[in-house]
């Protein structure tokens, strides 16, 4: 029987976040979290309870990446806080 490897696999698969994870992961308050998600810069906003809500972890990282991409074009390229 051969045996598939899943340790090969770079697709991953769609995943939720809770709004407080979201906000903790991203380094922003949980209000921020909402405001972001109103301004159409996270989100969209994922009902996954009665009560509980959720964005895409992937909105989450390209929201992440950008304000990396941002700073990085601020300084030139030049890390930040690095020793010269």
């Amino acid at each position: 029987m051969a045996q598939r490897s899943t340790t090969t696999m770079q697709a991953t698969a769609p995943a939720l976040e809770k709004v407080p994870v979201a906000a903790r992961r991203a380094a922003i308050s949980v209000s921020q979290i909402y405001r972001e998600i109103r301004n159409g810069k996270i989100g969209p906003l994922v009902k996954v309870g009665a009560r509980s809500s959720a964005v895409p972890a992937e909105s989450v990282d390209a929201w992440i990446a950008a304000r990396i991409a941002e700073a990085t074009n601020k300084n030139g390229g030049e890390k930040i806080g690095g020793a010269a």
